[in-house]
């Protein structure tokens, strides 16, 4: 899990506390966690079918990549430039043919 510090206004860091204390939550992580994954829920119901199917995609793609790192299948010493170079020939090669 990735930590994220954050700044409140005290308005709003008082109501944090308040829910947690509450017992509605075990601390403002949770908070954040719980609230985060509600926006993000009403977020993407907004989302037209293609979009939701173009944000699936785009989720297994990057799951793909994660297990793949995990098992070590990754490129080592990748060259970005060399790579995009042989791009750009390639383009420019089916460009002129």
């Amino acid at each position: 899990m990735t930590s994220l510090a954050i700044q409140l206004p005290d308005e709003l860091s008082q109501f944090v506390s308040a829910s947690v204390n509450s017992g509605g939550y075990q601390d403002a992580d949770e908070f954040f966690v719980s609230i985060l994954s509600t926006f993000r829920e009403q977020a993407e119901s907004t989302l037209t079918d293609e979009e939701s199917a173009k944000l699936a995609s785009l989720r297994a793609d990057i799951q793909h990549a994660v297990d793949q790192a995990d098992l070590g299948e990754v490129i080592r010493d990748f060259d970005m430039t060399a790579f995009l170079a042989e791009r750009h020939r390639e383009h420019a090669a089916r460009q002129t043919a």
